[in-house]
């Protein structure tokens, strides 16, 4: 039976579209491949996920690889267009789920303090709604210093949350992602275009 539901944020609860920040970045003037791997752009998107660089310098940097006139400002603009929106129904699934008896409800993302502040105001602080209402407890990778697929992230949240590896569930959009879940002892669901998760948790 499962007692534990661990889910992403971007590509399953909120939609995304990387390329959105890629394009404005460059509308900017920041050379292309700067955003390769290996690009200096690149690592530090790395490092911000990860909380060794915070917003003021996350965006100061990129702004100073761009055209002379680009202000932090404009970077922070570019940076959260990738945020879309969440489907009210995706909310109101969560909180359907958290109120079954016994049932733990957790957030686990490879994010960032920009856009976890995007999405707290935007959507899970909105319209009356609070943090509390859809997660029990939230598990961000530029808080612990980890992320996925980095199995220690998903053994961090089995710790945490007092688990059954056999009786928790993680739901994310990425297979390499998935694959690490795996390895730790979970149940997994891969959301994909074709694979509702709503649906598919008979939500």
């Amino acid at each position: 039976m499962l007692k534990n539901y661990i889910f992403d944020l971007g590509g399953v609860i909120l939609d995304i579209r990387m390329q959105n920040a890629y394009e404005q970045f460059m509308a900017l003037g920041l050379p292309a491949t700067e955003l390769e791997k290996g690009g200096s752009v690149y690592k530090w998107m790395e490092d911000y996920q990860l909380g060794l660089l915070n917003t003021q310098e996350f965006c100061q940097q990129i702004a100073d690889k761009c055209s002379s006139t680009t202000k932090p400002l404009d970077i922070e603009q570019a940076w959260n267009s990738i945020c879309l929106n969440i489907a009210e129904r995706k909310l109101n699934a969560l909180r359907r789920l958290g109120q079954r008896e016994g049932v733990t409800v957790s957030l686990l993302s490879n994010t960032n303090e920009l856009h976890w502040e995007y999405c707290c105001e935007k959507c899970f602080n909105a319209n009356g709604n609070n943090q509390a209402d859809f997660f029990g407890h939230i598990f961000l990778s530029q808080e612990l210093h980890l992320q996925k697929p980095d199995p220690e992230i998903f053994r961090t949240a089995i710790r945490t949350l007092n688990a059954n590896p056999s009786e928790t569930i993680f739901i994310d959009d990425n297979a390499e992602n998935i694959a690490a879940a795996s390895s730790c002892g979970l149940q997994t669901l891969h959301a994909t275009p074709d694979i509702d998760w709503v649906e598919s948790l008979n939500l």
